[in-house]
Parts: C-alpha cells; structure tokens; sequence
C-alpha cells in the first residue's frame, strides 16, 4: 500500500498531491482520493490501495467538488426569531449562544427528557460520542437516536435471529471465494454499486448469484437466477 502522511489538514495525503480518506455516503465504505487548488476541492476518485472498493467508484463521491462549492450552499450559521420571518446571517457565537439559551429553556420549562436527538448516520465516531456527551452527559437526555441504528433495525433483527449476532458475519473477502450469494430484498446493483461489481468479478469465475422476487420482478439484471415465492397464506380466526 502507498505510504502517506497527514496532510495540513488532517487527512493523510499520498503523492501527487492528494488526500486520503473515505467516501461520505453509503455504508460500503469506499476509499478515496480527493485532490485540492488553493484550499478547494477539485477532484475525487477511487483510492486504488484501498481494500473494499480497489480503486473504484460510483457517481456519488464523483459529484463532490461542484456540490461543496454549489453557490446555494449554506456557509454561516442561519437563525430566525419567528417561524413567519426570514432567516439572517449569524456569527458562530450568536448563533451557538441562541441554540445554547434555547436548549436551556427547555429544559427548566420542561425538564431533560423534553429533549430529544435524531442524528445523521453520517456522522464519524468521534462525532457520535460528542453528541452523546452533549445530550446524556451535560443535558441529561436519554432520548438519542440515529438514522444508523435506525435504518438498520429489521436487518440487525433477522441478523440475530438467523446468526445469534447483531452483524453480518461475512466480510468483502469472502466475495473473492463464494460460490453462490443470495441476494434477498436488496437491489444491489443501484444501492451499492462497488459490492456489485465486486460480485460482477466472482460471476465471471464461475459464481451463481439469486436474487427472491416476492412483488415482482425487482431485481439485479445479472443476477444469474430468480426466485418468484409465493405470499404467505392468510390465516383465517
């Protein structure tokens, strides 16, 4: 793997000029290498070092630099007094110190548990703990919750029920090897199009790929196979 080191930003940089680090969006976990001009975003691609996506990419992190410097995007703190009047620009303290008051209000009015967090599932580990700090720990909260838990709840469900763990037990790796992958109520080609082409390589060695079909045809086009079940019979009292 290419040596790197961190850059005067944070992220570790490799040669040529570019930063290392790993794609913002799905949950596959794609490495990337963003390139820089004059401290802006100019360009991204796949990282070819990088274990999951072996320098590949779909269209998502490509569409990184016009999105960050779109004209649109909000830049400085916004606050309004009244949901009926505009919003204004506002300096970081003002605006921290009005959210501050605000949370604060609420709790003397109402008390902690008035209070609840739903945050991203974007967030990084470190930012997850601060939040955790901020509600549980300084705000005396319980009530957080994510959108990573959140999203995950039926999957983590049938995981523990079928595997007895709240994750699955398989790893990327294990895609290079298989020899038949059951794809079951997943539309893996559009959602996560790196693990796609990844079984897209096993395919052409050999690997037979199926993919249920319970309301229609919804399914990778490659799939090497379809199953069409039948609905459950209703029961009748």
């Amino acid at each position: 793997m290419t040596s790197s080191k961190p850059s005067a930003g944070g992220a570790p940089s490799v040669g040529g000029g570019a930063a290392r680090t790993v794609c913002p969006y799905c949950g596959v976990g794609c490495g990337l290498l963003l390139r820089t001009e004059h401290a802006r975003l100019t360009a991204v691609q796949g990282d070819p070092d990088y274990p999951v996506n072996r320098g590949r990419t779909c269209r998502k992190p490509l569409e990184l630099p016009p999105a960050v410097h779109a004209r649109d995007r909000a830049t400085h703190p916004l606050l309004r007094d009244r949901h009926d009047v505009r919003f204004r620009t506002a300096s970081w303290d003002d605006a921290m110190a009005t959210a501050a008051a605000r949370l604060r209000r609420v709790v003397d009015d109402h008390g902690p548990e008035a209070i609840a967090f739903y945050i991203s599932g974007q967030l990084l580990t470190e930012d997850y703990y601060a939040v955790n700090k901020l509600a549980k720990g300084f705000l005396g909260t319980n009530n957080v919750d994510s959108n990573s838990r959140l999203c995950m709840s039926s999957a983590v469900a049938g995981y523990v029920g079928a595997f007895g763990s709240d994750g699955p037990p398989p790893s990327y790796a294990d895609l290079d090897v298989a020899d038949c992958i059951l794809l079951l109520g997943t539309n893996t080609a559009a959602c996560h199009p790196i693990v796609w082409a990844r079984i897209r390589d096993r395919q052409a060695e050999g690997l037979t790929s199926s993919a249920p079909t319970p309301g229609g045809p919804l399914r990778p086009r490659a799939a090497t196979s379809t199953c069409r079940s039948a609905p459950a019979p209703t029961s009748r009292s």
